[in-house]
């Protein structure tokens, strides 16, 4: 179970982790376990945008507007998750 993390977390990209676009998803690969993963649309989204300058909720808060018509609660939920994996993983760093 990945832990949740706060609106207020400034998340940065592991300046280790190697990045390739891959149509509109995203492929990574983390030299210090050797794995690769290929993010869907919806975390290559977030991947983009996590730069240390920004706050997870101002993150979800861009989406919201990106992808109109998504359900709301679905995209705080959905980026909130992904957020985690991808922290949990190692991919994603508290900038602060």
């Amino acid at each position: 179970m990945t832990a949740t993390i706060s609106s207020t977390s400034r998340l940065a990209r592991n300046p280790k982790v190697e990045e390739a676009p891959l149509q509109a998803e995203m492929m990574l690969f983390d030299p210090g376990t050797s794995q690769f993963y290929v993010l869907n649309p919806t975390m290559a989204f977030l991947w983009t945008k996590c730069d240390g300058t920004r706050t997870l909720k101002e993150i979800i808060e861009h989406a919201i507007e990106e992808f109109s018509g998504a359900d709301e609660a679905s995209v705080r939920s959905d980026f909130a998750d992904a957020a985690s994996e991808l922290q949990g993983l190692g991919l994603l760093i508290d900038s602060r």
